[in-house]
């Protein structure tokens, strides 16, 4: 049995795909409104509160990251700023602060879910012990 908990947070920014053709709409200055999902898991419930994880810690881990994109152009932090390195970023910054905070060895990261628009997204699955 495990137990899978998802948070989803907001942000406004744009990016250009430097790396698609120059005649592909992506290759032009242009934002989105993302929505981010972090998905926590376990195979066993913490014995003191009955959690996976406390959905607060999830917002402590994810906002800061959240806060630092917000109204960005997204080429600043990544060279080619797809939804699947945008998922990567997102990852590798959470898991750096959760690692920090983190004593429990029984919880991970499952996936980071990036969504550019209400019908396209990129799921990165990790499943990596926080």
């Amino acid at each position: 049995m495990t137990y899978t908990l998802t948070k989803q947070f907001r942000f406004e920014a744009a990016h250009q795909l430097p790396n698609v053709p120059e005649h592909h709409p992506c290759f032009r200055l242009h934002g989105h409104s993302f929505v981010v999902e972090i998905q926590v898991g376990a195979d066993e419930l913490d014995e003191v509160d009955g959690f996976v994880m406390d959905y607060k810690h999830i917002s402590k881990y994810t906002k800061p990251i959240i806060k630092s994109l917000d109204h960005q152009l997204l080429n600043d932090f990544l060279p080619n700023p797809t939804s699947e390195h945008l998922c990567e970023y997102i990852a590798n910054e959470w898991l750096k602060r959760a690692r920090k905070d983190q004593t429990d060895n029984t919880v991970y990261l499952e996936a980071v879910t990036v969504s550019e628009t209400i019908n396209t997204n990129c799921r990165l699955t990790l499943n990596e012990l926080i």
